[in-house]
């Protein structure tokens, strides 16, 4: 019988706690016979801690096993994600990470289980996920570009927009919002014997397991199953906090990630930063604000936590994983603020039969 842990971490989630207690409930409920759930806090100081585990207490299913892990400070996604790995039951020999604002597929567990063990390889992956309005994606699959673009495939469209979603596919990373990952893999390749390096917090987690996977042997895949609802970004918000760690994990992986233009990361860091700037300052003037200012801040915060990175993972070469090829041209015409297409599977370079397709903004 395969064991499954799954990882469910909480923080300050009294804003939205319905949607919480859904997620949690969705979880507790699986189509699966051996599984624990394994809810970590952040240190949550607004009370939802104490909702969560009441509800649980009263809602836990018998064959379901539940441990509960209170964080003394809030150490982010992926050193509170790290604690419920600590706490996992060591025979599992797979672990989920779940968000709270995810509503799970009862189905998606076992079926993503089913497909992982056709394929000793396979060290992550995720199905299907939707945006809240449950009619458009939420991610099929993480991409990386060669200028150090990160982000979900297929986002925001709708599966008629997205042809060939119904077929499995290698992907740059599984989104973090619920993957799933074999235990023993993460073993083997990631510092520490850990998923996720505590020191990133936010937005160097996912991706860079990833990319760790890629480069020490393994694959990721997209699975195309049905696995749930993502009501996104409710815990960190859209605000300065958010951007500060985008800014500060981009600086990260332009350093530690060789790409096609890693020839030119200063130059394009700079031109990339300047166009930032220029456009949060012009923006600040009009309504106000001063997120702009928090971008040198993340960047020098980035540099600095940029040894420790290195030292624990190296430097990835993103031509070991499937990605979207970049030139120089294209990479230049990102820094004009024109809309961007929409990434789909199609334009993945697959490893084993090198088919490169042509990224066009």
């Amino acid at each position: 019988m395969v064991k499954a842990s799954l990882i469910w971490l909480n923080y300050n989630s009294s804003g939205f706690i319905d949607i919480a207690l859904r997620s949690i409930e969705s979880a507790l409920r699986l189509d699966f016979d051996d599984y624990e759930v394994v809810i970590v806090d952040n240190a949550s100081g607004d009370g939802s801690f104490e909702r969560i585990r009441k509800f649980v207490e009263e809602k836990k299913p018998s064959n379901v096993r539940v441990k509960f892990v209170r964080s003394d400070a809030n150490r982010g996604y992926a050193g509170g994600m790290n604690l419920g790995w600590e706490a996992r039951d060591l025979e599992a020999k797979y672990v989920a990470f779940l968000n709270n604002d995810l509503i799970l597929e009862p189905s998606s567990l076992r079926e993503l289980i089913d497909y992982m063990e056709g394929d000793d390889k396979i060290a992550a992956a995720n199905g299907l996920i939707y945006l809240g309005d449950g009619g458009r994606i939420y991610s099929a699959g993480g991409y990386a570009t060669d200028h150090w673009d990160f982000d979900d495939i297929c986002r925001g469209a709708t599966e008629h927009e997205c042809p060939g979603i119904n077929k499995p596919h290698y992907v740059t990373y599984a989104d973090g919002a619920y993957m799933l990952v074999k235990a023993e893999a993460i073993r083997r390749t990631c510092p520490d014997g850990k998923p996720f390096i505590d020191e990133t917090f936010l937005y160097i987690d996912d991706d860079l397991l990833g990319l760790v996977l890629w480069n020490r042997g393994y694959k990721v895949a997209y699975i195309p199953i049905k696995s749930g609802i993502h009501y996104m970004s409710l815990t960190t918000g859209s605000g300065g906090v958010g951007l500060y760690y985008q800014y500060r994990a981009l600086t990260i992986k332009i350093n530690i990630i060789k790409t096609r233009l890693t020839h030119i990361k200063q130059l394009y860091m700079q031109l990339y930063l300047t166009r930032r700037l220029v456009g949060y300052r012009f923006r600040s003037l009009i309504k106000q604000k001063t997120q702009y200012s928090l971008i040198p801040r993340a960047v020098i915060d980035g540099l600095k936590l940029l040894p420790i990175i290195k030292k624990k993972v190296g430097i990835l070469d993103l031509k070991k994983a499937p990605h979207v090829p970049i030139n120089v041209i294209n990479a230049l015409f990102y820094l004009i603020p024109l809309k961007r297409s929409r990434v789909t599977h199609e334009m993945l370079i697959q490893p084993e039969t090198i088919r490169i397709h042509q990224f066009i903004y």
